[in-house]
């Protein structure tokens, strides 16, 4: 690769994301500058949107419940997956590789599913926990009810545990534990020793994970959406929703409370780099460190058992369970008979060609976003720690900008950037979406993972002869093969369950399965949408399993790193 052939590539490069990242977001903001009508914009410009969006009691109150919600939703997500990390990391357990694998499983599937499997086990009347309640105990009161902010907090806690999970449970395996021992040999019981040593240490863990938490719980609008309208309670990003989606279409204040939901996110970023900014105070993993010995839980071992599993059952098992039962009822029931089940809602969805170019589209859209963002990903990632490059810096920047965007603000700046081209309506745009938003997932991984790989291995290739393009194919890519598998199975998956920009972006000519399950849900056809989903959550655990048997890689240790 000569000096020439480079600069030409990072010039590409630049263009790339100024296109994909950072003109979308521009036109987000330029659209809450504009007056509107009640058809559309106007072509005069305002600030009247953004004076009804930051000033009126409406949108400030709705951006109160969905800061109050993200927070309870991340104290307590971080709550159990910190403690099940300390558990499985820490803590001589039986039958640990499994439950390992399952406490992730939840990450696989879509919190939007769950939330059908939840309405299916606890809705007040036809809920089958409380279906069973009433037939053990006789009480006519539900023992549970989804339908309530309580609800939607179980939900989005249960599944955005994983996350926090795979934050922390990887750093406290390959912590020095030189600190806790010598604790322990001062008489600390593990207790203390975990709170005064091990905790301290993992502030950037806990940290990272809490932001990642929040970021997906303030723009998440499904959730909220679906049970809110029953519960009394709208969320910001719910309102940006509507303002959208239905008539009279308020694009200006739309684009103005996503610009909130904006500030929101890089003030949570600049809290977490404050933190964190001597990052000296947080090494965890020393050139003389060691494996701490397993604690021994003793009759503990019970309560651990119980957190664990109960997660478990409560995030995988009885949704699961729950969402292929009724996805195989004809209707909603109070009871469970033959005369119930049928095969109906499976031969309508590959009869129907919607949900046949759905399933189509949803897997040709995520195996694209996946091959492009982890080879993006990797060569901005290898460029920059390897050039050094003004340019290629800025563009790593750049790049890694969506990671604080909301999917909704992105999907409104996309919708606004490709309205008169051919691209809107089509399946291209919502591709352009997706790289733009997992593409700082692949560019911090990838990173992460050459940083690995000692500069001798390359130098030493060079010094015989090799060139750069010649380094990276034979010495770098090889070395970094878990990284690009993880990165792009990872994508994949997220693609084929994200929503919040997918449904602003999707029309009849491209179907996606998320969407389907989306409308469905929305329109009241419980069980067809459930039938989705269970085809949905196969195709992604299936390319969980074909990844470790393919592959033999373990798609959850370089994410975590």
């Amino acid at each position: 690769m000569t000096r020439a052939l480079g600069r030409l590539l990072v010039l590409l490069l630049a263009v790339l994301v100024l296109v994909v990242c950072v003109v979308p977001l521009a036109q987000t903001i330029n659209t809450a500058f504009y007056a509107e009508t009640a058809y559309g914009l106007s072509t005069a410009r305002s600030v009247a949107a953004l004076l009804t969006v930051y000033t009126t009691g409406e949108y400030l109150g709705d951006l109160v419940e969905a800061l109050i919600l993200s927070v309870i939703v991340t104290i307590l997500s971080l709550s159990l997956s910190v403690t099940m990390a300390f558990i499985m990391a820490r803590a001589r357990l039986r039958l640990a590789g499994l439950l390992d694998i399952l406490i992730i499983a939840p990450m696989f599937l879509s919190p939007f599913t769950g939330l059908i499997a939840w309405i299916v086990l606890a809705s007040e009347e036809t809920g089958f926990v409380n279906m069973a309640w009433r037939g053990v105990f006789g009480d006519g009161d539900a023992l549970v009810n989804i339908w309530s902010y309580t609800g939607v907090v179980w939900v989005m806690a249960l599944f955005f545990t994983p996350f926090a999970y795979l934050f922390t449970v990887n750093p406290l395996r390959s912590m020095d534990a030189s600190l806790e021992e010598a604790a322990r040999t001062a008489g600390a019981s593990p207790l203390r020793s975990i709170l005064h040593i091990t905790l301290p240490m993992m502030v950037p863990a806990i940290f990272g994970a809490g932001m990642l938490i929040f970021v997906l719980a303030a723009e998440m609008y499904t959730i909220p959406g679906i049970i809110g309208a029953t519960a009394g309670f709208t969320t910001l990003p719910y309102q940006i929703y509507l303002d959208t989606t239905v008539s009279p279409v308020h694009l200006a204040r739309a684009a103005s409370g996503g610009t909130i939901l904006l500030w929101v996110t890089l003030v949570g970023i600049m809290i977490q780099r404050r933190v964190t900014r001597r990052s000296e105070r947080y090494v965890t993993i020393g050139g003389k460190g060691h494996r701490s010995r397993p604690i021994d839980l003793g009759s503990w071992r019970w309560a651990a058992y119980g957190l664990t599993w109960g997660y478990i059952i409560c995030s995988v098992l009885l949704p699961m369970g729950a969402l292929l039962v009724y996805s195989l009822m004809k209707y909603s029931s109070g009871r469970l008979g033959a005369d119930v089940f049928s095969l109906v809602h499976y031969r309508n969805l590959f009869s129907l060609q919607a949900t046949r170019e759905a399933l189509g589209n949803t897997l040709l859209l995520g195996i694209l976003s996946g091959t492009i963002c982890a080879a993006l990903g990797t060569l901005i990632s290898f460029l920059e720690l390897r050039t050094k490059g003004l340019l290629i810096i800025a563009v790593a920047f750049l790049a890694v900008l969506p990671v604080a965007v909301p999917g909704l603000v992105y999907g409104i700046g996309l919708s606004r950037t490709y309205l008169r081209t051919p691209l809107y309506g089509t399946i291209w745009v919502l591709l352009l979406a997706y790289i733009a938003k997992f593409l700082p997932y692949a560019i911090v991984v990838a990173r992460t993972g050459i940083m690995q790989i000692g500069r001798e291995l390359e130098e030493s290739a060079r010094t015989c002869g090799a060139n750069p393009a010649r380094v990276l194919a034979r010495i770098t890519l090889p070395l970094l093969k878990a990284t690009l598998v993880s990165v792009l199975f990872f994508v994949m998956l997220m693609s084929i369950k994200e929503l919040s920009a997918s449904v602003l972006l999707y029309s009849e000519r491209g179907p996606i399965l998320s969407v389907l399950i989306w409308s469905y849900m929305d329109s009241g056809n419980f069980q067809f949408a459930a039938a989705i989903g269970v085809i949905q959550s196969v195709i992604m655990v299936a390319l969980v399993l074909v990844t470790r048997l393919i592959f033999h890689v373990r798609i959850e240790g370089p994410l975590a790193r």
